[in-house]
């Protein structure tokens, strides 16, 4: 019997690190001829820990918006160019104050920043790219899990303050707030909230991957005018848009159902779910 590599990792432990799906994976395999996983004799997939680097990288530039084709045909150096954000002072405080682990200096950046922006700008201009600059410098090894999910935690706690923050107008309706199953990212679903609270909505959050039923049924229950769900660009896919066909037939009538983040634009249309583009809200 043939020995087995060591130190090899399951498809699960790869979309875990990386936030792509076994259906991406499966895909880019097949299409484009990466990643070559290690077959066991029981015909699962293995992966190497060099497969699980370069795919970090892959799963950025592609959140980042760049092209699966081109990414994944891309060599490290060439990765590296595509992540390499634009320089900004404040940003480059903020990931500054990330790598350092100093969580009261990085709350002050981010409420300062804040106060002198609009929401929308603050999104767009100090959010946005300082995820991009710690979702590469984790990809590449730079930073360690723990600093990526302290800044996860800094910024979650700012976007649901800021949220709590705007008064709901009553004629502007509810909006019940979700992803699908298997959608983990949590900081575009509480920036779409924050659009809406912006708006004048009433938002409800139930959070990152919620069966399809338990969403429905929350809608009722909450009597939501409309159901947002977020998807970002590892989500876009057949998978994604049966789900949220599912989804469609399943809320009360007059129930809008609203797809946003960066994976809308690259999921089929689908006949009853609006499509709005970057912070906008519908």
């Amino acid at each position: 019997m043939a020995k087995v590599e060591p130190g090899l990792l399951s498809i699960g432990d790869i979309c875990t690190e990386t936030g792509l799906s076994a259906d991406v994976l499966r895909v880019w395999e097949r299409r484009y001829g990466f990643p070559v996983p290690v077959r066991l004799p029981s015909g699962h997939r293995r992966y190497r820990p060099a497969d699980l680097r370069q795919l970090r990288l892959m799963a950025e530039a592609v959140a980042q918006g760049h092209r699966p084709s081109l990414v994944v045909r891309a060599g490290d150096a060439a990765l590296k160019r595509l992540l390499v954000p634009r320089e900004d002072p404040l940003v480059e405080a903020l990931f500054h104050a990330v790598v350092a682990m100093e969580s009261g200096q990085l709350r002050r950046l981010l409420r300062d920043s804040r106060g002198q922006l609009g929401w929308r700008p603050f999104l767009q201009q100090v959010v946005a790219p300082l995820l991009d600059r710690v979702g590469l410098a984790w990809a590449d090894g730079a930073i360690g899990i723990q600093q990526e999910h302290l800044a996860t935690e800094v910024l979650e706690d700012l976007l649901r303050e800021q949220r709590l923050a705007f008064r709901p107008r009553p004629e502007q309706g509810r909006v019940l707030l979700a992803t699908l199953p298997g959608e983990r990212h949590r900081l575009g679903l509480l920036m779409a909230a924050m659009a809406y609270a912006a708006g004048g909505f009433s938002t409800d959050l139930l959070g990152v991957d919620l069966p399809v039923a338990s969403i429905a049924q929350a809608a009722r229950a909450l009597r939501v005018d409309r159901v947002a769900v977020s998807l970002s660009i590892q989500g876009a896919g057949e998978t994604s848009r049966r789900l949220l066909k599912d989804l469609r037939e399943r809320l009360p009538p007059g129930c809008r159902l609203v797809l946003g983040g960066q994976g809308a634009a690259r999921t089929r249309r689908i006949e009853g779910v609006e499509r709005v583009p970057g912070l906008d809200v519908a």
